[in-house]
């Protein structure tokens, strides 16, 4: 309302203005039937305002319709309506063109963007032949090597099949096309195969590791959830005490949820880190965690979103008394 008055505020000084004029004259000429005409006069004025209103409201409706359909699908068609109804105006002209050459440099990056993503896909798959074979090699030649060394080769290696996993998953998050399946499988199974990656580094650091596992069943996409918990088992281990690391894992039912809790003892996150802290690539200030990627929370916490699964982070343990993160899955 406010905008159609301001719009057509000359209009309405006009029609005011005209019906001052033919009040006056109607008083010189027939001054007994000035109240008439007074009020006929006014009538008729309020009558054009609303009939103009409605006019102007339906045809700012009708203009909105066709460009947002015009915005939301560019083509030929919508073009035309578009054009037409501005009557070929030199200004819709130009939007027509701004869309268009908006559309084909966003279509080409598009294309960039999902050839990047299918390199970086096929790189990783290439990637792994090679790891596997110095896996089988350094497994072959295990006796030649010192303990020390086929510890720490064992570790490198460990942390280049994590990073291609992580960019793996990466990739596939923004995929047109999922290949997450839901079955239902023994939570307990799943997050015990993933730990045993693990083992040998939680042996070598000399982490006390408890475990506390109901055995329960999820419906959820088994390969998606041992990612996602292998990436929380790495913080756990990463981040646990360096001198007296301790590591305890729970599942246990609750009500309708299920949780799977990952904790150490390490230094926990800092308070004003907290809202952060499963944002892409946020390290924080800690001194600990500035080699950190700061992508493993992050896709763990995108990837509990296409599970229908939540994480959170276990308020209950006092900062610098350690850090603890669960998934939850609803049954």
């Amino acid at each position: 309302m406010k905008r159609y008055i301001k719009r057509t505020r000359h209009w309405i000084v006009l029609l005011l203005s005209t019906d001052i004029v033919f009040i006056f004259a109607t008083w010189l000429l027939r001054p007994e039937e000035v109240g008439y005409m007074s009020l006929f006069f006014f009538l008729f004025t309020v009558l054009a305002l609303v009939v103009g209103f409605a006019a102007e409201f339906y045809k700012q409706r009708k203009d909105e319709t066709v460009l947002l359909a015009f915005l939301e699908t560019p083509d030929d068609r919508t073009q035309t309506t578009l054009l037409e109804r501005f009557h070929y105006n030199e200004t819709a002209r130009r939007l027509c063109q701004r869309v268009f050459s908006n559309q084909a440099l966003l279509n080409e990056k598009n294309m960039e963007l999902s050839e990047y993503q299918d390199y970086i896909e096929s790189w990783v798959h290439e990637v792994k032949t090679p790891l596997s074979l110095s896996t089988l090699v350094m497994n072959n030649h295990k006796d030649e090597m010192t303990p020390y060394v086929y510890a720490h080769l064992n570790y490198a290696q460990h942390q280049i099949n994590e990073d291609v996993e992580r960019i793996l998953f990466y990739a596939r998050l923004h995929a047109d096309h999922s290949d997450i399946k839901f079955m239902r499988f023994r939570l307990d199974e799943c997050v015990s195969e993933a730990l045993d990656e693990y083992r040998p580094f939680i042996e070598e650091k000399s982490i006390l590791l408890t475990l506390d596992f109901c055995p329960l069943e999820v419906m959820s996409d088994r390969k998606t959830v041992s990612f996602m918990v292998s990436q929380l088992i790495s913080n756990a281990v990463k981040y646990a005490d360096g001198h007296a690391g301790e590591i305890s894992m729970t599942i246990r039912r609750d009500g309708e949820e299920i949780h799977l809790g990952i904790y150490n003892n390490g230094d926990g996150v800092p308070p004003e880190d907290l809202p952060f802290i499963f944002d892409k690539g946020f390290t924080g200030n800690y001194p600990n965690r500035q080699k950190a990627t700061g992508m493993g929370l992050y896709l763990v916490r995108k990837y509990a979103e296409k599970l229908c699964a939540k994480v959170r982070l276990d308020s209950d343990i006092p900062y610098e008394s350690g850090f603890g993160i669960e998934l939850i899955f609803v049954l």
